[in-house]
């Protein structure tokens, strides 16, 4: 099998990080001071592009604490935090940074990416705020460069107040002076985001000659422009980056690919020009060539990938990180599929793809730094599934149960709120302990794993966990233990759903135990019953008593009649508030069933349900509701979705009469799952009663 990954392994950049750390000690054994701080800042550099953002991290932190005024060892560590998603010290970082680069635009660009994506994750609006103020500041001092503009664009979308960025815009033109009116008067980046706001406010509006004017207009600058860059082979560099970067994006908002794609192209040939086209020809050029080749053969889907990695390939001076671990993570997807193929087609698969697969894997769990324990997971689970390499399995669950006991950075989605940060992190632990189980059973230490999953289940029975210690004292002969486990297994499986593809295994391995066992199928079918019934009773009495009795922020947004709603007027009531957006396909999903539910409490006047869209587009909104006939109360969103800290739609809340928040959850689990959670969560607080279960 061809190999087209070029970039050192994990383990090749290991190697190449302990011979510097060898000459290091080598150096320090000869003078009392250790290393200067160039080398220090040199070390650091090496682990950030070998992937080891932990060591970089503590490198030019070190290297920061020899020279407090050394503005590259101040954006390194700012940097790495930022990268690391340790928001809070990032920012306090990047402002030291600041103080001691003030006219480095990398160190203005890192502050502002900072502060959004902390916004965002962290749900504060302060941030955000923070962001737009500081980021039409950075504009004015550096109109050419995009990130500024996407990081204001990106904070006030998630505030939905496109509008206020329009503001920004016009008394940027307006207001500036001097030097600072040239260059935003002179910016062709600045021009082509000021059109895109202008646009997108009109397309919110519903004023369709408004839109029909600014496309029109944009058309004729694009007309223009593109004339002038075919004609013109010796204007200055600045003014070719901006134009084509002008015709780039005029495209992207005319939704005419291929133009875009011409354009986006021509930057790509200058480092400048890559710099400028980075998020755009991420998604739109290489991103869209790996999605339409899901037909092609894996050969040419890995080629199309490799050309991915490597525009991408991160370097400290260069490359997009987050850019980089996408491609990766599609690629390791590629492999994954053929794995399987070969797997299921003769049991064996190719030595060159596992080693491959590995690799890849060892990358990931530090690349993804968004959730890394994802990571250490996928790999793990793969190489249960295919029955290979059990030693190396068992050395990521190792590495990753470690990492979570020690609270190690980037192994937990950002984004978990602070009081559930804990809980989240001892789900994981268990999810790889379960894992860690399964590998030892590979490994035939059956003891070992026998006593992992009785401590799983002790502490949480669920059906998975279940499942693992039931095979495994079945695959002994403890089969009466077994029988009832596997039972318990199958019972807790109509409540969490967590055996999946296993089921079906699950139920032929009772029924060939019952059967040594004397035990028919319908005493089999009454047990696995009632513990059915037994599970539904406990889950439905810990879905309405585990609450969160949380301070609920306070909004006055507006719905798509004009009509203005306060929440904190609504005490008294039970309120229900449903994110959504008209892009969300888990929301479209949800929506008939959502509307059933309006219309079933509309009899009631202690109910309220305010479905609050976090569209930046209204007109799209408007559009969607009356398609579709939804005549329930929307509202259009100003921040309130930071406030919540809502970081996946749909979300959903709902207040007690006292107006403060006892529940919270996202995600459409499906209809039926979705109704009576909903109902028996909004009938608690009226009422506080729970009906028992019924099985069908």
């Amino acid at each position: 099998m061809a190999i087209f990954l070029q970039r050192p392994s994990a383990s090749e950049s290991y190697a190449l990080r302990l011979l510097l750390a060898l000459v290091a000690i080598s150096i320090m054994s000869c003078s009392e001071s250790g290393p200067s701080v160039e080398e220090q800042l040199q070390i650091a550099r090496q682990d950030y592009e070998a992937f080891d953002f932990l060591a970089a991290r503590d490198g030019f932190g070190e290297a920061l604490n020899q020279d407090s005024d050394n503005a590259e060892a101040a954006y390194g560590h700012a940097r790495v935090l930022m990268e690391l998603n340790q928001y809070e010290d990032a920012i306090t970082a990047f402002e030291l940074a600041l103080s001691l680069a003030p006219n480095n635009p990398h160190v203005h660009e890192g502050y502002l990416n900072t502060l959004v994506w902390g916004g965002k994750l962290r749900g504060r609006r302060d941030w955000l705020d923070r962001t737009i103020e500081l980021g039409q500041e950075t504009i004015r001092s550096f109109p050419d460069r995009v990130e500024p503009y996407e990081s204001v664009e990106d904070a006030v979308g998630e505030l939905n107040q496109s509008e206020r960025w329009l503001r920004i815009l016009d008394a940027l033109v307006m207001r500036s002076e001097g030097a600072s009116a040239y260059r935003i008067n002179h910016s062709q980046v600045f021009r082509i985001h000021h059109i895109r706001a202008r646009l997108l406010a009109a397309r919110s509006s519903g004023d369709a000659n408004a839109v029909a004017t600014i496309e029109g207009e944009l058309r004729h600058e694009l007309e223009v422009a593109g004339a002038a860059e075919d004609g013109v082979a010796e204007a200055d560099m600045e003014t070719k980056l901006g134009r084509q970067y002008f015709l780039a994006f005029g495209y992207e908002l005319l939704d005419d690919a291929d133009e875009q794609r011409k354009w986006l192209n021509r930057l790509d040939e200058t480092p400048e020009g890559r710099e400028m086209n980075g998020a755009m020809i991420h998604f739109d050029v290489y991103y869209m060539d790996h999605f339409v080749s899901r037909d092609s053969s894996f050969e040419q889907r890995l080629e199309i990938i490799e050309r991915w990695k490597q525009r991408f390939l991160p370097t400290w001076e260069t490359g997009d990180v987050s850019a980089f671990r996408v491609a990766l993570s599609e690629e390791q997807s590629i492999l994954e599929d053929e794995a399987i193929r070969q797997n299921e087609e003769s049991g064996q698969v190719d030595e060159d793809l596992l080693d491959r697969l590995v690799s890849n894997g060892h990358d990931l769990v530090r690349l993804e730094t968004w959730s890394g324990a994802s990571a250490y997971r996928w790999t793990t689970e793969l190489l249960i599934d295919l029955n290979v390499r059990y030693e190396v399995a068992l050395a990521f669950a190792d590495e990753a149960i470690a990492g979570l006991k020690e609270n190690r950075a980037g192994l937990i989605y950002p984004g978990v709120s602070l009081d559930e940060i804990n809980r989240t992190r001892e789900n994981w632990i268990a999810s790889m302990e379960r894992l860690r189980g399964l590998v030892l059973v590979g490994l035939d230490r059956h003891a070992e794993a026998e006593e992992i999953f009785r401590q799983l289940v002790a502490n949480a029975p669920r059906s998975d966990r279940l499942a693992a210690l039931g095979e495994l004292l079945a695959e002994q002969g403890s089969n009466e233990e077994a029988y009832e486990i596997l039972v318990a297994a199958l019972g807790h499986d109509a409540q969490d759903e967590r055996l999946r593809n296993s089921a079906d295994r699950i139920r032929q391995l009772v029924e060939e135990i019952a059967l040594a066992l004397n035990h028919d199928e319908v005493r089999l079918d009454a047990e696995i019953d009632s513990i059915r019934i037994e599970v539904a009773d406990a889950a439905r009495q810990h879905l309405t008593e585990d609450r969160l009795d949380r301070v609920a922020p306070d909004f006055n947004l507006t719905d798509t009649e004009g009509n203005q709603w306060r929440l904190s007027e609504l005490r008294g009531k039970v309120v229900v508030l449903n994110y959504w957006a008209t892009w969300c396909g888990p929301c479209r999903q949800e929506f008939p069933h959502y509307s059933s539910m309006v219309d079933s409490y509309a009899s009631t006047d202690d109910v309220v349900f305010l479905a609050i869209t976090t569209d930046d587009d209204h007109g799209l909104t408007r559009e969607f509701l009356r398609e579709n006939d939804y005549r329930f109360t929307v509202l259009f969103d100003e921040g309130s979705a930071t406030d919540f800290h809502v970081n996946g739609i749909p979300a959903h809340f709902i207040l007690g009469p006292e107006g403060r928040i006892q529940y919270a959850t996202s995600g459409f689990p499906g209809a039926e799952k979705y109704n009576e959670e909903m109902r028996l969560r909004i009938d608690a607080l009226r009422t506080g009663d729970i009906a028992p279960v019924q099985l069908d």
